[in-house]
């Protein structure tokens, strides 16, 4: 019957530690693959499908030549022009949900790689009505 109070004592203090640990949104660290989203300059291109078709309707370069685009911590994917001069104008919101999903202008893509580590390449798609919208970000 003296087990009861120390029982009661140590669950009462298992839930308060239990409760006070942080929980990170995922096993992979989706703070590690935003700092690695902001690190480098990002060459950008943007390609619409339609249907399943394999071949893209339209293929947009968005960093011709010298250009290049950078996620800022500010939550902007900023594009800069060959000689390196920024233009607001081009900025695009953007927000990682976890390590598989990512709200790019307004609109949530599914990234089609898997982030862990470090990374050159990220693919973000998302079904439409008449086919696919996809956008690839690389770098050197």
């Amino acid at each position: 019957m003296k087990n009861r109070p120390t029982l009661a004592l140590l669950a009462i203090l298992a839930i308060i530690l239990f409760s006070a640990c942080s929980k990170t949104r995922d096993g992979l660290g989706l703070d590690a693959i935003i700092n690695n989203a902001r690190i480098g300059k990002w060459d950008v291109r943007h390609l619409t499908y339609v249907g399943n078709s394999s071949t893209p309707l339209l293929d947009e370069n968005l960093t011709p030549g010298s250009a290049y685009a950078e996620f800022k911590s500010n939550g902007k994917v900023q594009y800069y022009d060959a000689e390196g001069v920024h233009n607001p104008a081009l900025d695009v919101n953007y927000t990682f949900v976890d390590t598989k999903t990512l709200i790019y202008d307004g609109v949530e893509y599914k990234i089609q790689e898997n982030l862990a580590g470090t990374f050159k390449k990220m693919t973000l798609q998302r079904n439409t009505d008449t086919g696919r919208d996809v956008y690839i970000f690389e770098r050197d």
